[in-house]
């Protein structure tokens, strides 16, 4: 049959987990953009990208199979942005090629860590 699925406990979690991400993006972004790290704006866009995948999902949650499956279409299309994004931050850093401050780097990827063990 084609019934919606997810409790509650369901929504909350998927709720906690967007919310987290969503955070941490703006987090990471700042510090990426301070200290000049590819590495961190590249796991910062990926942040986003979760954020914007749970957001989706907790919309779909109650959604019938089919439109399940055509947001499907557009998450993978969501997936392509890192990548993208990364690649042109990559190509940028080449005009500036000193290297990040390696205790903030460090330090937020250590946060980073934090949330995605948390989201877990």
């Amino acid at each position: 049959m084609d019934k919606p699925e997810g409790g509650p406990e369901l929504r909350q979690a998927v709720k906690r987990v967007a919310l987290l991400n969503l955070g941490y993006f703006g987090v990471e972004f700042a510090v990426a953009l301070t200290i000049g790290s590819v590495a961190l704006f590249a796991d910062s866009v990926d942040f986003l990208e979760d954020a914007s995948v749970n957001l989706l999902i907790l919309l779909a949650l109650n959604w019938s199979l089919r439109n399940r499956a055509r947001l499907g279409m557009v998450l993978a299309a969501i997936l392509l942005v890192p990548s993208l994004a990364t690649l042109w931050q990559a190509w940028t850093k080449f005009q500036d090629l000193s290297p990040p401050e390696p205790f903030i780097l460090s330090a937020t990827g250590l946060g980073a860590l934090a949330v995605n063990v948390i989201c877990a």
